[in-house]
């Protein structure tokens, strides 16, 4: 993590050094000294440019070597061609932080990565920490310290945003709602979300921390900080360029299924962060979060006029998770007298026929105070219609919302309207009040769900990672691998690791021809499965690679030739080293467990349904170790297939400590070998307290 005062130094200077600023000035003139001065920063500016000078006022230095002190931030400005000697003066003047504007380095030609790699080394050497390039730098609306050369709308929020775009900058009222302060990493060469995010969590003016995430350098860095920001503050990340580039070069189930941005998702759900998957979300959970300091339960009241709107209202608690407050007995027995007695008073309240009898605005305000003061109500989403023009709108209850809201500050209230006048009614909601507006229901219901979810099950979630010590076999291990070519192992160089690692493998052995086959198969005793062993097929039940249940020495000799012609017709050409034998294991549920080594996050783990139909099921979970035990059962928790290991119909119950080990042991063996680039055992039988391994693969890079 950045050190304090270097963070300080870099979102609220005392000085800051413009290298390269230009002279022009006004309209579309991206003068970002112009900007500053505009924001009202009140700590020394020095403006560099060759040509000298004055700019608005400054004096214009011609080299930062000119200047009488060392600035606490340098931001460069200039054309790409140009940073390298500006970068050059920052490192001769002991500029400890620098931020570059340019594009065209790393994203960019040749030349500009050279460039890139160039100015990274001095970086080093010089000890000075860069943000970008390709940045639109800091915003800080605390401070009014902005280095934007891109004038913008900026309202003010208790927002902290780490981007990796300047789209989330200039766009900021579209996408968060405001800005309190703003870092753009750009293309994040140096500085990067585990630098900063835990900055932005522990600072007391802001309320929610969003990211926007296009990739990471290292992602169990940013997981250790992650982790420890949302503990402290709501964290949204809306992670774009989610791509299936890495399942399409994957040679397991376990590659194929766990493709670049499943691994981000575990990632972020391990962390106790709150994905959004589009901008609305981003938006929408932002204002949320900024406005209401939580939710004491997912109970809902909801009023309106209108009885369809309600039905979607129950539609939406539903599918994100809230529930319909049942109203207590004193609130029903206090708003009964209100309804004729064919309406039944119920949650969520139609009050059209209570407004008919007793007045619009009498009737909304005794009930939604009513529901407000109801224990068994946590939110309230109010319903409103806007569709009648200004002058005879007896609808507009704007006003008594938000009254009523500010008299019951520790209960959430949000509300929508429907009509012509909608636009209004939400500026309206949202001048100095603690309404939230929202554009639809299914948005309201979303966001009090998000709320729900940070404040009583992600900030209370407890990591305790599993440390446990490497076994006795990892020595065995390392002396499998010693040498080994990239590639698929021998599958019984496979088997003897999982068996180091303590995990069950069924009697198995190989052969190179029948004969030995035959001896094998006498010395494990019948029935047998028989699989082809051969490092060309990695599917081998799709070239008839298997053969099951064999049950004497004629079936196995029998079996033996069929499956060498069958292969041959599907897949001529393969190189075959022989047969692998295993006594046979019958019944029990098919699981597959597996990893593969990220480039981001390093070992990952899966788990879900095994057998041939795995990748057809897609029912597979993953983990970023280290893990603790909650965490690898919660990854147990989101298949369909937990619920059959559960002991569904009437099932045997599979022994959960028996999975948890293999999954630890996993991962264990891909933290100690990074030979390791993929691995699976597929199946895994499970059955009661039995489970035994019934195939294995292993890749190395």
């Amino acid at each position: 993590m950045l050190p304090e005062q270097d963070y300080a130094k870099l979102t609220a200077p005392a000085s800051v050094a413009l290298l390269g600023v230009t002279s022009r000035q006004g309209k579309g003139s991206n003068n970002p000294l112009e900007v500053l001065l505009e924001w009202g920063y009140q700590g020394k500016i020095y403006a560099i440019n060759p040509k000298g000078g004055t700019i608005l006022g400054h004096h214009v230095y011609r080299s930062l070597l000119e200047v009488p002190e060392t600035p606490d931030l340098a931001v460069i400005c200039a054309p790409r061609d140009a940073v390298p000697e500006l970068f050059d003066q920052c490192c001769a003047k002991k500029v400890g932080l620098v931020i570059i504007v340019a594009q065209g380095f790393f994203d960019g030609d040749e030349r500009g990565k050279l460039m890139q790699e160039e100015i990274l080394k001095k970086a080093v050497e010089y000890g000075v920490r860069i943000l970008g390039p390709n940045t639109l730098g800091v915003v800080n609306n605390f401070n009014r310290f902005c280095t934007s050369f891109m004038r913008f709308m900026n309202p003010t929020a208790k927002t902290g945003v780490l981007c990796q775009s300047g789209v989330f900058v200039v766009g900021a009222p579209q996408v968060t709602g405001g800005i309190g302060l703003l870092i753009d990493t750009g293309n994040t060469t140096d500085l990067e979300f585990s630098d900063l995010l835990l900055h932005l969590a522990r600072d007391p003016r802001l309320k929610v921390i969003a990211l926007h995430m296009e990739s990471l350098r290292d992602g169990r860095k940013f997981m250790q900080a992650a982790r420890e920001a949302a503990a402290l503050k709501p964290v949204l990340v809306y992670k774009t360029g989610a791509s299936p580039a890495g399942a399409r070069a994957a040679g397991t189930h376990t590659g194929a299924l766990s493709g670049e941005d499943r691994v981000f998702e575990a990632a972020f759900r391990q962390c106790g962060l709150i994905r959004v998957g589009d901008v609305e979300e981003l938006y929408d959970f932002s204002k949320t979060f900024s406005r209401f300091h939580g939710i004491k339960g997912n109970r809902l009241g909801v009023i309106s006029i209108s009885g369809g709107a309600n039905i979607i209202a129950v539609d939406a608690c539903f599918k994100y998770g809230l529930e319909v407050a049942r109203m207590s007995s004193e609130t029903v027995e206090r708003l009964s007298p209100l309804f004729p007695a064919w309406a039944h008073c119920s949650n969520p309240v139609d009050m059209w026929p209570s407004g008919m009898f007793h007045g619009y605005h009498q009737a909304y305000r005794l009930i939604l105070e009513a529901l407000l003061a109801d224990p068994q109500v946590d939110a309230v989403l109010c319903i409103t219609g806007s569709f009648l023009d200004e002058e005879g709108d007896f609808l507009d209850a704007t006003g008594l919302i938000k009254e009523l809201a500010a008299k019951y500050p520790e209960k959430p209230v949000v509300a929508w309207t429907y009509g012509q006048r909608f636009q209004e009614y939400a500026r309206e909601f949202e001048r100095e009040s603690r309404v939230l507006y929202f554009y639809s229901i299914d948005r309201a219901v979303r966001a009090l769900a998000a709320l729900y979810k940070y404040h009583h099950l992600l900030r209370k979630k407890v990591y305790q990672p599993l440390e446990l010590p490497l076994p006795a076999g990892q020595k065995k291990v390392a002396e499998l691998l010693a040498g080994q070519k990239a590639g698929p192992l021998p599958p019984g160089d496979a088997f003897s690791i999982l068996e180091a690692y303590g995990i069950p493998v069924a009697p198995w052995g190989t052969a190179a021809d029948l004969a030995g086959a035959l001896a094998l198969a006498a010395r494990l005793g019948y029935p047998v499965a028989m699989k082809v062993w051969s490092p060309d097929i990695i599917h081998k039940a799709d070239v008839g690679g298997v053969r099951l249940d064999l049950r004497d020495a004629a079936q196995l000799a029998a079996a033996f030739a069929e499956m060498f012609r069958e292969i041959e017709l599907k897949q001529p050409g393969a190189k075959i080293d022989g047969v692998l034998l295993q006594a046979y294991h019958k019944g029990g549920t098919e699981l597959l467990l597996g990893g593969k080594r990220d480039l981001q996050f390093g070992p990952v783990i899966a788990f879900g349904a095994g057998g041939i139909y795995t990748e057809v099921w897609e029912d597979v979970a993953l983990a970023v170790p280290p893990f603790g035990r909650e965490e690898l059962l919660e990854m147990l928790g989101q298949t369909k297939i937990s619920k059959i290991l559960a002991g569904a119909r009437g099932g045997p119950a599979v022994d959960t400590e028996q999975l948890l080990h293999c999954l630890t042991a996993l991962a264990q063996l891909l933290e100690a070998n990074p030979a390791i680039k993929e691995m699976e055992i597929n199946p895994l039988a499970a059955k009661g307290e039995e489970l035994v391994a019934l195939d294995a693969r292993i890749i190395l890079g």
